[in-house]
């Protein structure tokens, strides 16, 4: 596990912030114990792996927490944890976008997966982000005649109508083709295919 990885507990009842602080301890991995979502929401962000570890009350059995969480911006992982995890509560975070559902009763190493696995997915999200965001940089490198090319060329066209289109030769064409996948890091054409699929996902 990254070294900077954390796990955010979010718990209004202290004796249950403590509680969880200390399960998390014993399966080794790095906590921050928030009393709220506003608390989490105003944390620092994390430089490294994170995700929630979000305790329901038992009165909440809408999942109302949960759902002011998403219009505002958490992208980390959540993992709920409730005192009674029925099935139709357990549905309902899941469609929300929580990746697991745990009783409070559960193991250690029940708990460990499920956090464990929560931080991979934010490992993963993180290099997705990267990704896409080196492409989208060498994207913008491009000037306004290579990027006309490259949309010509995402949209089936071939050299010789991408010329007549632009009124200009086929070696003209050929030469933006070149510095095109040369900015784009592309070594074929199926390659700067999947490079524009990932940004228009």
């Amino acid at each position: 596990m990254h070294s900077r990885s954390i796990v955010f507990i979010v718990a209004s009842e202290s004796a249950t912030r403590r509680d969880l602080a200390a399960r998390v301890e014993a399966v080794r991995l790095p906590m921050k114990a928030c009393r709220s979502a506003d608390e989490l929401l105003d944390a620092p962000k994390p430089s490294g792996p994170a995700c929630v570890l979000a305790d329901l009350p038992r009165y909440d059995d809408d999942l109302h927490w949960f759902k002011r969480l998403t219009p505002r911006g958490l992208t980390l992982p959540v993992v709920i944890i409730a005192a009674q995890a029925d099935v139709s509560t357990a549905v309902r975070a899941m469609k929300l976008g929580s990746v697991d559902f745990l009783e409070m009763k559960c193991s250690p190493a029940q708990l460990g997966k499920a956090l464990r696995e929560a931080l991979r997915c934010d490992t993963e999200h993180r290099r997705r982000l990267a990704r896409l965001t080196n492409i989208r940089r060498r994207l913008a490198r491009l000037n306004r005649g290579q990027r006309e090319v490259l949309d010509l060329l995402l949209a089936g066209k071939c050299n010789r109508e991408i010329a007549a289109e632009l009124d200009l030769s086929i070696r003209a064409i050929e030469e933006r083709r070149a510095a095109v996948m040369e900015l784009m890091h592309a070594t074929s054409f199926a390659e700067l295919v999947r490079l524009a699929v990932l940004i228009e996902e």
